[in-house]
């Protein structure tokens, strides 16, 4: 799996690298350019779009549809850009499915990224059976079908009214994905089960949660941060499920801080 990224700001002088990841059925540079606008003079940022979203190739069936692949994919940018900018550390965020995304980074690749943010997202995202209707669905009907129903679950009603164009353009984006690409990240999202190995994740973490967040329970962030050592837990007021459009000014000073906060170099590992 190849992954597209592209960077926002290429002409930044900053000493870190911050990689955007979008929700399922979004696209990084729509949900995130007023977070990244807010960050340009903190980090290199790098948008990074998931298989059959905006410009990057559909699934390849010859991926398992698991979120350790999506991880090792956007490993694939980090590793890139990194060299890239003179092996600059690397910051990931996720929004959603590629927040899901990012506890697997945080797992498997301590040595290799320097922290992560999980947006709206946890340690496990609904219910399997769900997600296995949803992709029979999407692959039957495509992804036009979902709109209305994300329109309600991703942005207020106060949004809505306020942000008519911004809901729709982002909306549109679900229209316009790759159906197969989309039910097989249904399927990964199906499988997806960290909660065994959160004690055992070193790698500095921050949580972002949406106060009026209808699709990832509370309870669900507060496990994550109550298990993972050291882990930061924040919730955006008043915003839904599109935190990063819903409230970039709040979303971008969490990451900025936690960038911040972050030393390197990394805790060093016990011998046996």
């Amino acid at each position: 799996m190849k992954l597209t990224f592209d960077t926002y700001n290429p002409g930044g002088r900053a000493e870190r690298i911050l990689v955007l990841g979008p929700s399922l059925g979004g696209n990084a540079q729509h949900q995130w350019t007023a977070v990244a606008e807010r960050l340009r003079h903190e980090a290199r940022i790098v948008f990074v779009d998931l298989p059959g979203h905006a410009l990057t190739p559909v699934w390849d069936d010859a991926d398992e549809p698991t979120l350790d692949v999506v991880a090792e994919a956007v490993m694939d940018v980090v590793r890139e850009v990194s060299e890239e900018n003179d092996g600059l550390p690397v910051f990931f965020a996720g929004l959603s499915i590629t927040g899901a995304t990012g506890l697997h980074i945080a797992r498997d690749f301590e040595d290799e990224i320097a922290g992560v943010a999980v947006l709206c997202s946890a340690a496990t995202v609904g219910e399997p059976d769900a997600w296995r209707a949803r992709a029979d669905a999407v692959e039957e009907r495509g992804t036009q079908h979902l709109v209305d129903e994300l329109r309600k679950r991703w942005f207020t009603p106060d949004f809505r009214a306020r942000q008519p164009r911004t809901v729709d353009t982002l909306l549109e984006g679900v229209a316009v994905t790759d159906d197969h690409s989309y039910a097989q990240l249904c399927r990964a999202l199906a499988v997806h089960d960290v909660r065994a190995d959160l004690e055992n994740i070193r790698t500095p973490l921050l949580l972002l949660a949406g106060e009026r967040d209808s699709s990832t329970p509370f309870g669900n962030v507060e496990l994550v941060a109550s298990t993972v050592p050291g882990a930061e837990l924040r919730t955006i007021p008043e915003a839904a499920h599109q935190i990063t459009v819903a409230d970039p000014e709040d979303v971008a000073g969490a990451l900025s801080s936690f960038m911040a906060r972050v030393s390197r170099p990394r805790r060093p590992h016990l011998e046996d």
